[in-house]
């Protein structure tokens, strides 16, 4: 069954499970790490101690968007350089098309 399935459709579906998988880890992570480290909730109280900067932003900031936002950089420059497969897609009909639609188009 996998011997009939195109291999530019297998290599796509791998790449946009992988890349669907770390969308959500990384979505999840910082929404979930910025509710827990940076909202003011019942039983949690912030105060102006809770801010600790880094680099002149809140912490959770820091390791809610920034950090995981250079983690999904570095992940994107690697999977697209390195992972990422380059099919043949046959052979390019670009001239042909073209000359068809010129011809219907003087019809």
């Amino acid at each position: 069954m996998s011997g009939d399935i195109d291999p530019v459709l297998k290599h796509s579906r791998r790449e946009a499970i992988i890349i669907g998988v770390a969308w959500l880890i990384s979505t999840t992570y910082c929404c979930a790490y910025c509710y827990w480290a940076g909202y003011i909730r019942e039983g949690r109280p912030l105060g102006v101690q809770d801010v600790k900067p880094i680099w002149g932003m809140p912490s959770w900031v820091f390791w809610g968007i920034m950090v995981p936002w250079l983690l999904c950089s570095l992940f994107t420059f690697w999977f697209a350089g390195f992972y990422m497969v380059d099919d043949d897609l046959g052979t390019d009909h670009t001239g042909e098309l073209e000359s068809d639609i010129r011809e219907g188009g003087l019809h």
